[in-house]
């Protein structure tokens, strides 16, 4: 009898170390998987933008940045999801940008699809999330673009006044028109 006691509390013992262990690798499974999905929909690599100051609001941090950057690097990389892993992307980001500084009036009026006047470049970065994020650094340079080619601001600045100046004197002369008809 003491045998068949030891056996059965055996089998007990076994069955529910087995019940122990379904449970929990199902418990751990599902942490698993959240873990999964949620990785997927935040892996967005360290990612690198140049835009112009007429693409977003300055003031508003929440918006989005419009249209196309000048210029953008995806490096590949995976830097944390936190507020030091930001920072080492902005910083990667920095790093690979500056290769482009000398150059960065040709590249930057080739690239957007409008003319532009005065504008500052700004870098934003992603990182984790597919949302852009201004890092508030700027080369500080003025760009002009006329065309798709870099244009002198002073220069540009003269040919608006001048085609203001001649709208107006067109408008003028249009106005004085119609007043000598009636």
């Amino acid at each position: 009898m003491d045998s068949r006691r030891k056996s059965f509390a055996l089998f007990t013992f076994f069955i529910i170390v087995l019940l122990a262990r379904s449970v929990t690798c199902g418990k751990y499974s599902r942490f698993r998987l959240a873990d999964v999905q949620r990785k997927s929909a935040n892996d967005v690599p360290c990612t690198c933008a140049i835009y112009l100051t007429g693409q977003f609001n300055r003031f508003n941090r929440t918006e989005q940045p419009k249209g196309n950057p000048g210029i953008q690097l995806e490096l590949l990389q995976h830097f944390p999801c936190t507020t030091s892993g930001n920072k080492q992307c902005a910083n990667k980001c920095l790093d690979s940008i500056v290769k482009h500084l000398p150059n960065s009036q040709n590249v930057i009026c080739a690239t957007i699809d409008r003319d532009c006047f005065r504008e500052r470049a700004y870098l934003f970065y992603q990182n984790c999330a597919p949302r852009w994020v201004n890092s508030n650094l700027s080369a500080g340079k003025e760009f002009c673009c006329q065309n798709d080619k870099p244009m002198r601001c002073n220069l540009m600045a003269e040919f608006i006044r001048q085609s203001l100046r001649e709208s107006n004197t067109t408008s003028t002369s249009s106005d004085e028109q119609n007043v000598s008809d009636r």
